[in-house]
């Protein structure tokens, strides 16, 4: 397994991951700790500061809250907040006007974990998942460019399994899963997402890689999930749905597993509609737990 990856601007690009069907579930990756930086730069040390403001008992805060904890102006603090959450790191509620942590905060070992609710919630339903039709499922979520793994089941029925664990990344651009979440995205987040991907892509490269996308937009609006045989490997199909809830950031509920256990007719009949009816189960959990 890989180490943590550096923030979204420094990471390096790939063009797709190798995903292989294993006969063991994988082992959680290990961590490593970067060594600290000789300098300190007054922009990413004002960034920083902007999430520690998170720390304190209040989920979300407003750009006056978080300006009155840095003892930043709050012109500044608009504009980082507004960086960090174009980058994932926080996410905005318009009926709130309040910002909070979002789940991409979790590489850099902050605060994030307030999303762990979900991810418990989502355990339970993923591994029935899991067993009733013998495939790998897994929660995924943006980190930068790439798509990065918050939870996976496997099936206890199945000895073959996909060689994916928990905090994996994969780059969005190449990966069915990124592109289900991209599918889900307002027109000016995904064209914001799209024009910073672009440049780690030759032309050939990305001409597919938005048909791939304009593929999976039009599953999704037919069917509310996508499916891709091929592209984590010739034997492999994945069938990908998106998952939005109230004031968090976009997600991706997933099953994957061979071609032969995940057929055409067990996907139409199966794994898609169960994949979305756990879907609606954990919206409507978080609606019951939403403020009134």
């Amino acid at each position: 397994m890989k180490a943590a990856a550096s923030p979204p601007a420094r990471r390096r690009r790939e063009a797709r991951k190798d995903v292989r069907i294993v006969l063991r579930a994988p082992n959680p990756p290990e961590f490593r700790s970067d060594a600290s930086a000789q300098g300190i730069i007054k922009p990413i040390e004002r960034g920083f500061a902007v999430l520690d403001a998170f720390l304190g008992e209040s989920d979300w805060l407003a750009n006056q809250d978080i300006a009155l904890r840095t003892g930043l102006p709050k012109a500044t603090v608009s504009r980082l907040a507004q960086t960090l959450t174009a980058l994932g790191y926080l996410t905005y509620s318009e009926q709130r006007r309040k910002y909070r942590l979002a789940m991409a905060v979790l590489t850099l070992g902050f605060a994030a974990m307030v999303d762990t609710d979900v991810v418990q919630e989502a355990r339970p339903l993923m591994q029935k998942l899991a067993d009733d039709i013998g495939v790998f499922v897994a929660l995924a979520g943006r980190d930068g460019l790439d798509m990065v793994f918050f939870e996976n089941c496997h099936s206890a029925s199945n000895a073959a399994t996909v060689g994916l664990g928990v905090g994996e990344h994969m780059p969005m651009a190449s990966s069915p899963v990124g592109w289900a979440l991209l599918a889900c995205l307002h027109e000016n987040e995904r064209g914001y997402l799209l024009d910073h991907m672009r440049p780690y892509h030759k032309r050939d490269e990305w001409m597919a890689v938005r048909q791939k996308l304009t593929d999976a937009e039009a599953q999704i609006a037919d069917k509310s999930y996508c499916v891709s045989t091929g592209d984590w490997g010739p034997d492999i199909t994945v069938v990908a749905a998106p998952l939005r809830l109230e004031d968090r950031l976009p997600m991706v509920l997933l099953c994957a597993g061979q071609s032969r256990t995940l057929t055409k007719a067990r996907v139409e009949q199966r794994a898609g509609p169960q994949l979305l009816a756990m879907g609606r189960q954990l919206q409507k959990m978080e609606a019951r737990r939403a403020p009134l």
